[in-house]
């Protein structure tokens, strides 16, 4: 079997094993970890290593993307001194703590890739109260704050990473590196990926059919990623920004109307899903496909006192997360929200709790480890990146094995179970919906429905979950309406 057949055969088996997974009710993560693992020892399957300009041109930008669209300017908004400011604040902390114990727990260890652990440690998602099925339900304002910590996260983060990067080939960092890292490159990959997406914005206005205003949305994290490396700026931040200006312009909130066609909207949604589904799938992969070469490359490091080092790690950066919720609980929206328990000590340190367990490592330091080249642009020899890829293994499926499974328990026990706020504001949407309808155009019934809801958006009666779930019923309800319209277009004629 040659590395291509290989390769189909990881994208057929997918499917099938997220299946399987679900029927098993076990983590997809840890069982598409263990096959891989397992592949790794079968004779026959040829070496695959993930090219580091694979990983971070094509799958992170499609990744972080993804994840973004969903969100909106005012989760940032509502959020901004216990989400934005902590949150920065956490990851800067989390990285120095981290960096500290790596070079503490293993002698020898080089600045770089101590940096690298660093990196790799404090970047988390929130998956788990988010678009995770069967999530437990807390109240929209902590889950809100943790969203919006988890954007920070990957700007900083990613940024640091370039340090990383830098403190490889040049073998030192400077301060004006550092300061022009987080003072330059970061507010302008911010400000090109505004400018992107107003330009994708204006472009998309003017596409049809269907498919091609789809293609048109694919090439916005590339195009944005791209000029951000030829430029020499933050390219997370620039993609982040991307599609931020996109979520919030591609419906006008004072009239409703659409950049693009309701087949489009529901087509998109659908694709960037299953992009970042089998992205991230075929990320765990490869990781414990990884693991057994780089494990048996570690001669002077026993597997027990890796998984030391890999549970100090994980035990600081969840110390670190749960100081910086202890604040977060007293100011809103989370104090807001907690005001209907008032009266139980405990709750806030409970609050700060589940926040910090909730945090869970994030499939994109499974992109960052694997990244990371062997040799330097100089050509020499960096030995220390298979133990920095066992790490990253070990903490991810760590974390999403020990957090993920007891997440549901943990929150039950701090008595933070919030079943009904989500379902009430989707009541109060399918409300606002009909009166819209009932006071708007007939002919045009879909454009007053969709201000409404944008109206409710901004005055942080809904969240973004509820927004995107109601303007998804409302682009079907649209498109069932629609006559004498084809789903798609076929190719263009030669």
């Amino acid at each position: 079997m040659n590395v291509y057949q290989f390769a189909a055969l990881i994208l057929a088996a997918i499917g099938p094993v997220l299946a399987l997974s679900g029927y098993l009710k076990a983590p997809a993560s840890v069982v598409l970890f263990a096959l891989g693992v397992a592949s790794a020892f079968l004779p026959g399957l040829p070496q695959v290593n993930l090219d580091a300009d694979l990983a971070l041109t094509l799958f992170l930008p499609l990744l972080v993307y993804a994840s973004t669209l969903r969100v909106s300017w005012h989760l940032l908004r509502f959020t901004f001194v216990p989400g934005v400011l902590l949150g920065g604040a956490q990851i800067l902390v989390t990285v120095v703590l981290v960096v500290g114990a790596a070079k503490l727990l293993l002698p020898g260890l080089s600045w770089p890739a101590a940096l690298f652990l660093g990196v790799i440690a404090s970047i988390f998602d929130t998956q788990l109260f988010h678009e995770a099925k069967g999530r437990p339900r807390v109240p929209r304002a902590i889950a809100d704050v943790l969203k919006a910590r988890e954007l920070v996260s990957r700007v900083f983060i990613l940024g640091t990473l370039a340090l990383a990067g830098e403190a490889l080939n040049a073998g030192e960092i400077t301060a004006s590196g550092i300061a022009f890292n987080y003072l330059f490159d970061i507010p302008a990959g911010i400000v090109l990926g505004c400018a992107i997406g107003y330009a994708i914005v204006w472009l998309r206005r003017r596409v049809d059919p269907a498919p091609v205003e789809i293609a048109v949305s694919i090439a916005a994290p590339y195009i944005a990623a791209l000029l951000a490396e030829l430029l020499g700026i933050s390219g997370v931040a620039a993609i982040t920004a991307t599609a931020l200006v996109i979520s919030a312009e591609r419906i006008n909130r004072h009239t409703g109307a659409t950049v693009s066609s309701a087949e489009s909207r529901i087509s998109s949604v659908a694709f960037w899903e299953q992009a970042s589904l089998m992205v991230s799938s075929v990320l765990f992969f490869l990781a414990g496909r990884a693991l057994p070469e780089a494990l048996a490359s570690l001669e002077s490091w026993s597997i027990s006192m890796l998984v030391l080092v890999t549970s100090v790690l994980l035990a600081i950066t969840l110390a670190v997360q749960f100081a910086a919720s202890l604040p977060a609980v007293l100011i809103e929206p989370i104090a807001g929200a907690l005001q209907a328990r008032k009266g139980r000590p405990a709750l806030g340190l409970q609050t700060a709790g589940v926040m910090a367990w909730a945090s869970t490592r994030s499939v994109i330091a499974l992109i960052i480890a694997l990244s990371i080249p062997a040799q330097t642009e100089a050509g020499a020899p960096f030995p220390e990146r298979n133990l920095i890829v066992v790490i990253a293994a070990f903490l991810v499926i760590g974390s999403l094995v020990l957090q993920g499974l007891t997440l549901k328990p943990v929150v039950v026990r701090a008595d933070l179970v919030d079943e009904g706020e989500e379902e009430g504001e989707v009541d109060l949407a399918r409300a606002t919906i009909r009166r819209a309808a009932e006071s708007g155009d007939p002919d045009e019934p879909h454009r007053p429905a969709r201000q409404a809801l944008l109206a409710l958006r901004v005055d942080n009666r809904i969240g973004d979950e509820v927004l995107t779930r109601m303007l998804r019923e409302t682009d079907l309800d649209a498109r069932a309406s629609e006559e004498n319209v084809l789903p798609g277009a076929g190719p263009p004629n030669p």
